[in-house]
């Protein structure tokens, strides 16, 4: 083996680390720095409950995606003084009507779908007359969470329902978020993977409107006849993703076994070419 086949040998070994590594150590594109909020910086200067609302923002998920006070309250978050920024020109509204939380969660740009899906359900009749139960009660006033096995609580449900049913209830929901958590990964290692996953994820689709329905829209009556329904779906998706996720994990396993193969292949050839390079230069010089 000449000194130019070791030097291209050696450069398409090493070629592809250093590429990793430069990859790794590449930073992160700098991101713009957040526009000034007046509101939440001038409440955080105040005391007990014009303060706490700001606190239980920041751990929201709206404070996460960038989202200010104004998007529900109104009024102009760059302004200083505390006139313009309640100013009724920029639509400020302050502390909304509990009747009127449900409009404003479900405004054009932020969750029209959920209060389309609320407003067919039962909840949304007693919305209209007493306030509750609206979104508040479950994703929070101010500390805003999207929806998780964490956000319902039976003792909400309690408050109209009777303690062994929201609890059965609540459990049976948590289940679910559960499972559709679970298949919603598996469906995105897929998709990382490149491998066929449109007929998991319509069918997919299709089982989380149901089961958004299933929160948002049915009656107690509606829930107990849909139950089976979800939970036949769960499990038929769960088994699909699982035995194609174990394909390829399997193919994965062979690459990677083919891979180390092949390279043990190379190695052997250069170590065997090498061998007896070294044995004829020996002969030689005999």
């Amino acid at each position: 083996m000449t000194r130019a086949t070791w030097i291209s040998l050696f450069f398409c070994l090493a070629l592809p680390l250093a590429g990793a590594a430069l990859g790794a150590e590449e930073p992160a594109a700098p991101q713009p720095p957040d526009e000034k909020d007046y509101c939440a910086a001038c409440h955080e200067g105040l005391a007990g409950s014009l303060k706490k609302p700001v606190a239980e923002w920041r751990g929201s998920v709206h404070a996460g995606a960038g989202n200010r006070c104004s998007l529900c309250h109104g009024g102009n978050p760059s302004a200083k003084d505390k006139t313009r920024a309640h100013s009724l020109k920029d639509h400020f509204a302050g502390k909304p009507d509990k009747k009127l939380i449900a409009e404003f969660c479900g405004k054009a740009g932020c969750h029209a779908t959920a209060l389309d899906q609320f407003r067919r359900g039962p909840h949304y009749r007693s919305v209209l007359k007493t306030g509750e139960p609206g979104c508040a009660l479950c994703h929070g006033v101010h500390n805003i969470q999207r929806s998780s096995l964490d956000v319902m609580k039976a003792g909400s449900c309690a408050a109209c329902h009777p303690a062994e049913y929201s609890k059965d209830m609540v459990a049976l929901i948590a289940g679910f978020e559960k499972g559709i958590d679970e298949i919603d990964a598996n469906i995105r290692l897929l998709s990382d993977k490149h491998a066929e996953f449109r007929d998991l994820q319509d069918r997919f689709n299709n089982m989380r409107h149901m089961f958004r329905q299933f929160v948002h829209v049915f009656s107690r009556e509606d829930m107990e006849s849909t139950r089976k329904i979800l939970e036949m779906e769960i499990a038929s998706l769960d088994s699909d993703a699982k035995s194609k996720v174990s394909a390829i994990q399997l193919m994965d396993v062979l690459y990677i076994v083919m891979l180390i193969f092949g390279l043990a292949i190379v190695i052997g050839i250069v170590t065997y070419t090498i061998v007896m390079y070294v044995k004829r230069k020996r002969k030689r010089k005999k």
